[in-house]
């Protein structure tokens, strides 16, 4: 074989790698498992696994093509339909259905949650939760989040005090980041009167609305919307700006003006809101960022803090996930969370309800959801997560 028919050596060095690429991953230790773990990784940083990740449900559209709706931006199927706001989606109302092996029944409200009067019964306390797709329950059946155990745990709790029936309405919606679940909650929230606020987050949260802004923008949505309003008019940004290059070394800006409009319309409106941090199945809690986000909250003013982000420290994911490549929890991990938030929300909710109760009113009649097997939860980690202001 003459020299120019030999194989080159960079010819080689690329055929060695790629057979190497080949090799399952446990075929080797040591610095060569290392290298072959990043050489499988296409991703070269965390943020990069966050934007991956809000992709599950997302399908992030940056093409700046001018639209009035763009289609819902998560694997809904039946399960939501688009609207011309920054919401950009809603959950359908009256939905009974199975969508990825969970039942999904959605109320007249438009809410995954049993059936609720629009206006308040008396002898009641209500509280609203705003949250994302764990908040919503995703990948578990009706009835088994975290939000309809605390209710049925906090709603035993105070009728058998002879105190007022607690009811937990769920505002949440999957793949809205902050500033959408606020607005929902604007839209739709107020008239039903809630006596509490839970504004439920997770650490994916830090840079969530500049990436929708990103999208939303371009379209002519957003520039007007109360949550956003303050932090795109300090910003001077304008529909022809290079909304990535411009909004992103805001990102912290913009979700605390999110968080200062939480606070200030509840505020306005006399009801104490709550901000929870709740963490997500096999994704570690990177500390900078959870006192970020934690700095963020409390330079907002919210009246209370509730950090559970160690939740599921010392559990498997795959004890807990809905499935081997999804971060949500599975009806394990919801337990555990409505578990953790009674040990550091249940006083404080029963207090809360006490003192709504009218002097001299009737007994409040004990509500009708029926506790199902899954009740049963593990004992709270010992680390207390209240983080009073």
């Amino acid at each position: 074989m003459d020299a120019s028919s030999r194989p080159t050596r960079p010819l080689l060095c690329t055929a060695a790698l790629l057979a190497w690429g080949l090799l399952p991953i446990g075929a080797s230790t040591g610095w060569p498992a290392r290298l072959n773990a990043t050489l499988r990784n296409d991703a070269p940083n965390a943020r990069d696994y966050e934007r991956i990740e809000h992709g599950y449900y997302e399908r992030l559209i940056d093409d700046h093509r001018p639209r009035a709706v763009a289609p819902a931006p998560f694997d809904a199927g039946v399960l939501a339909q688009t609207v011309a706001d920054v919401r950009e989606y809603v959950l359908k109302p009256n939905l009974s259905t199975t969508h990825k092996g969970a039942s999904w029944t959605t109320n007249d409200l438009g809410m995954r949650d049993a059936s609720y009067s629009k206006t308040k019964p008396p002898h009641t306390f209500r509280i609203a939760l705003v949250g994302d797709s764990i908040a919503a329950g995703w990948g578990v059946d009706d009835g088994l989040g975290f939000e309809p155990i605390a209710e049925r745990t906090w709603n035993r709790r105070s009728t058998q005090a002879d105190g007022p029936t607690v009811e937990v309405l769920n505002f949440a919606v999957p793949g809205h980041a902050p500033g959408q679940r606020w607005e929902h909650f604007r839209r739709v929230g107020p008239a039903t009167s809630p006596d509490l606020v839970l504004f439920e987050s997770t650490l994916a949260d830090l840079g969530w609305d500049e990436r929708r802004l990103r999208t939303l923008l371009p379209r002519g949505i957003g520039f007007d919307s109360p949550v956003y309003r303050d932090a795109l008019t300090s910003l001077r940004t304008a529909p022809s700006a290079d909304f990535k290059a411009r909004l992103r070394p805001h990102r912290d800006a913009i979700l605390e003006g999110v968080y200062r409009r939480v606070v200030a319309d509840c505020r306005e409106q006399g009801i104490p809101v709550v901000w929870v941090l709740l963490p997500r199945v096999g994704k570690p809690v990177i500390p900078g960022d959870r006192a970020s986000l934690i700095g963020l909250a409390r330079s907002a003013g919210f009246d209370r803090l509730i950090d559970v982000s160690d939740a599921f420290e010392g559990q498997s994911a795959a004890s807990l996930a809905i499935a081997a490549d999804d971060f949500h929890p599975n009806v394990a991990g919801h337990a555990r969370l409505a578990h953790r938030l009674d040990a550091e929300l249940g006083e404080f909710v029963s207090s809360a309800a006490r003192s709504s109760r009218p002097k001299g009113g009737e007994p409040p009649s004990v509500s009708g959801r029926t506790d199902p097997a899954h009740e049963a939860v593990p004992p709270p980690s010992p680390h207390a997560g209240v983080a009073p202001r």
